[in-house]
């Protein structure tokens, strides 16, 4: 028997569209979840229902293999360990987040909090944030048993075997894992939309850098042109190359943009550019446009052509 994958997508009530969820059966070996979508009993149900529809259950699972931290991808993790004894893997970057996610949950708000300030976002606004981070707290429990896991590192399970591709920047421990030729994901490289980065992991700094050279390590993979991309949202798609260029293309008109507005000799906070940029963003947005907003503008500075002329306000360089 050859490898089975199947997609199943599960519902996300806070987020972009569904997560995948990736059921790997192979008949020598122990069946596989690539991640676990987020937490609540709706998604449980119809995990249970599609895992029934090929021939499994939910205590079949004998791993799970987490793509990074986030409640839309290890909501279900400690559910289906707790109901199977599947061991859960995750990147060491990202494990205390999934293993102790209760135990920290506090103190990641509060480094928001303090994130949300840097970027300038108005004070309303971050109480709208503090009330959607408390709604995303039900969304998963600690996994104490998850297994750290490191970039290059070969996983074994009877005749499957995966190579962990550390990829970081949407979050500091998102990875990828490599099956044959089929290359899974997670949030570091989507079909149709840009992988927010900034925003989306707040417990480093470097976000952009880190996701672009990830970009580019994923180009160095042998045979690349022939990998098959199973993301953690959308559709499957052969060679990561074209969409791997757009998104680098993306990022370098995006600073060019942010140059431009900065060009009328102002102070702009990020909370400002990304207005400047978006538009009016609503909810977790402006979130997301703030961060990102100021992952770019973090990396301009470095290079010389932006400046801080007071904490956390940017002006051009002449």
């Amino acid at each position: 028997m050859s490898v089975s994958v199947h997609q199943i997508a599960i519902p996300n009530p806070y987020f972009e569209g569904p997560s995948n969820v990736f059921l790997i059966q192979h008949s020598h070996s122990p069946t596989v979840l690539i991640d676990a979508g987020v937490g609540t009993e709706e998604s449980l149900g119809l995990l249970r229902s599609e895992l029934a529809k090929h021939g499994g259950a939910l205590r079949d699972i004998a791993v799970v293999l987490l793509t990074h931290k986030h409640v839309d991808h290890c909501g279900l993790a400690r559910v289906i360990s707790d109901e199977s004894g599947a061991a859960v893997y995750v990147h060491r970057d990202d494990w205390a987040d999934v293993a102790l996610f209760e135990e920290r949950y506090d103190q990641v708000s509060q480094l928001y909090l303090e994130a949300m300030r840097r970027w300038e976002i108005p004070h309303e606004v971050m109480e709208q944030m503090a009330h959607f981070r408390a709604r995303l707290a039900g969304l998963a429990r600690s996994v104490p048993t998850a297994q750290e896991i490191h970039d290059g590192q070969t996983l074994r399970f009877g005749e499957l075997e995966f190579r962990v591709v550390h990829t970081p920047g949407h979050t500091q421990g998102s990875v990828c894992f490599l099956l044959g030729e089929k290359l899974f994901t997670g949030d570091h490289l989507l079909p149709t939309y840009t992988s927010n980065v900034g925003a989306t992991d707040v417990t480093t700094e470097g976000h952009l850098e880190k996701f672009l050279a990830s970009l580019k390590k994923i180009l160095e993979l042998p045979d690349v042109e022939h990998v098959e991309i199973w993301p953690g949202h959308g559709r499957p798609w052969k060679d990561p190359r074209p969409r791997i260029e757009k998104i680098l293309a993306h990022h370098r008109e995006r600073a060019e943009r942010i140059l431009k507005i900065l060009d009328d000799g102002r102070v702009y906070t990020a909370f400002e550019i990304a207005q400047k940029l978006f538009g009016r963003l609503k909810d977790h947005h402006v979130l997301l446009g703030a961060g990102e907003v100021y992952a770019h503008l973090e990396v301009l500075e470095r290079q010389g052509r932006v400046r801080q002329s007071e904490p956390h306000r940017f002006q051009i360089v002449l």
